[in-house]
Order: C-alpha cells, then sequence, then structure tokens
C-alpha cells in the first residue's frame, strides 16, 4: 500500500480532474451505482468530533476516518487530522492511505466549483472568501488552477488574519487578483458569489444580500453552527450538495427550520439550464461519495489509462 502525506496527495489530486470526477459521483449516487451510507459521528471532547465515511463502488472503496476540533485554530493546531484508507473493491487489496484533510479541503472546493459554475447563469470571474483557515485557502488555490475566477476578494475575522492570507498567496496564486478587505461589505461590492468558509455558531452574512448574488455556506456542519442567516434562507431557493447530510448536519437550514420538500440536490443542476431567478443559496456539507471521486482521481493519476 501507497502512503502520501498532505503535499503528494494534494499532487494527486488536479482541480479539474477532480471537479468532473465529483459531478459524476453525484450522478452515480443519484442513479445508485456507488454506495455510501450515513457517515457515522462520535462526538470527542471540547467539541470535537470522529468521522466515519465510508463508499463504494464497483472498482474502489474508500474509508475516511477524521477527526474536527473547531477549537484548534485558535491554538495554532489543525481543526481536521486523519487518513483516506483506499482499497480494490474487486480483490479487496489496500491501495493507498491518502491524506485525510488534503483530500477533503480539495474536494469540498471542488463541489463549491462546481456549483459557481452551474447556479449562475454567466461565468462567475469574482469571488469573496470569508474565512482565511485550510478551507479558505484550499478553495483559493483550487479556483485559481481552474482558471475561471480571475478575482478573490478575502475577509477575515480580523484584517491581520485576511493581509497574511493574501500575502501568503498572492505570488502563488498567478494571474488571480486577490484583496484582503477589513469589511465584508467592500469584498461583495464587485463579487458575484461569497463562500462562507467558518466554524460559526451565528450568521456571518447579512440577512440581505444583492439579488443576483450567489451564496455558498461551506463551514457549518453541525446543528449548532450557522454561517447563513434565517431570512436570507427564507428568501431564496436552496440547493444541497447532498440532502441525507444536510437534514441532519447543516445547521444553518436546521436552525432556519427550512422546508426540505423545496429543498433540491446539486446533481439536479448538472445538466439543467441556469435558473433566471433570483441567485440561490447553495449548502454543502461534505458526502463519503466525493471522496471516493477523489480516491478515482488519485488511482488515475498514479496509474493512467
Amino acid at each position: 500500500m501507497q502512503v502520501f502525506d498532505a503535499e503528494a496527495t494534494g499532487a494527486l489530486l488536479p482541480a479539474a480532474a477532480l471537479l468532473d470526477a465529483v459531478a459524476e459521483a453525484m450522478r452515480a449516487r443519484r442513479a445508485g451505482r456507488l454506495t455510501a451510507p450515513e457517515r457515522c459521528v462520535i462526538p470527542l471532547p471540547e467539541g470535537g468530533s470522529y468521522l466515519v465515511m465510508p463508499a463504494a463502488d464497483d472498482r474502489l472503496a474508500i474509508t475516511k476516518l477524521v477527526t474536527v476540533h473547531p477549537g484548534h485554530a485558535a491554538r495554532g493546531l489543525p481543526t481536521i487530522q486523519g487518513q483516506v484508507v483506499v482499497a480494490d473493491t474487486r480483490d479487496g487489496r489496500p491501495l493507498m492511505l491518502l491524506d485525510g484533510p488534503t483530500l477533503t479541503a480539495r474536494r469540498t472546493a471542488a463541489v463549491t466549483a462546481l456549483g459557481l459554475r452551474v447556479l449562475s447563469t454567466k461565468p462567475v470571474r469574482s469571488v469573496a472568501l470569508l474565512g482565511t483557515g485550510a478551507q479558505a485557502l484550499a478553495h483559493a488555490r483550487v479556483l485559481a488552477e481552474l482558471g475561471e475566477v480571475r478575482a478573490l476578494h478575502v475577509v477575515g475575522r480580523t484584517t491581520a488574519q485576511a493581509d497574511a492570507f493574501a500575502d501568503r498567496l498572492a505570488a502563488e496564486l498567478g494571474g488571480v487578483e486577490l484583496t484582503a478587505h477589513a469589511h465584508l461589505a467592500d469584498a461583495l461590492r464587485t463579487a458575484q458569489a461569497v463562500v462562507t468558509l467558518t466554524t460559526s455558531l451565528r450568521p456571518v452574512l447579512p440577512d440581505e444580500l444583492p439579488a443576483g448574488l450567489l451564496v455558498i455556506g461551506v463551514g457549518a456542519f453541525t446543528p449548532q453552527m450557522a454561517e447563513l442567516p434565517r431570512a436570507l434562507l427564507r428568501s431564496r431557493r436552496v440547493v444541497v450538495d447532498a440532502l441525507d447530510g444536510a437534514r441532519h448536519e447543516a445547521g444553518d437550514l436546521i436552525q432556519a427550520a427550512i422546508e426540505w420538500s423545496g429543498v433540491t440536490e446539486l446533481v439536479d443542476h448538472l445538466d439543467a439550464r441556469p435558473d433566471p431567478r433570483p441567485a440561490a443559496v447553495l449548502k454543502t456539507v461534505g458526502h463519503a461519495a466525493w471522496d471516493l471521486a477523489a480516491a478515482h482521481v488519485a488511482r488515475r493519476m498514479l496509474a493512467p489509462s
């Protein structure tokens, strides 16, 4: 079995291939061509969680084992730690051990990029990122790598955090204009979409936003967390990456008492024309099927056909 650290795992997951693989996994999940039971979540001390996420299709079987400690960021420690074990479905051979946080961050960013592509009526060139942690970092890198977004506007908990984030990535992102902002309103002035990437327990966006601004909520992953305000959610059509997980984990939607019968999955929009109505809210919570998609990308990178 080959073992890959964070850097090596990232190199095995190019953004364009990852986005296509996630889209295909969404179609396969809808068609019943893969199995991905509901994730097992075990509470840990200090508000932490231990997540066990298996998935399999006719070629690969994976299990992601990760711990999540939201309070670690304030102590300079990683919020997410763990691994993804990949095996051959046909004979059970262990194939790879991938870095869990890297795979999670990049496939999550790929889901966001897919949302930007299919939920907007025109190409999204300018995006505001609310957050400066590992997920924000992965989003900036994946969006820059795909080459569709030309400007990123970053807002942190403090101006110093936003400045440090921008300075860290300025040279790396090449053709993408990266700007740090002290205030959210400044970041949204020219943005076509905003992505929230925090672990906040209270909404970080205002109740009202421009009708054409696509909103993507990523950070909240427990019923107690909420980045998106009730009024905003009640005024927009809501799309999720996976309904089964969102019903139990999307704190934004749970606290807003969203009517689930009106919520659609991102897969419903992959082959549809963009909706001309006011922009949607996309709420993502992750799914083991997206991890399986990433494992397929890594496998193909190692053994191209």
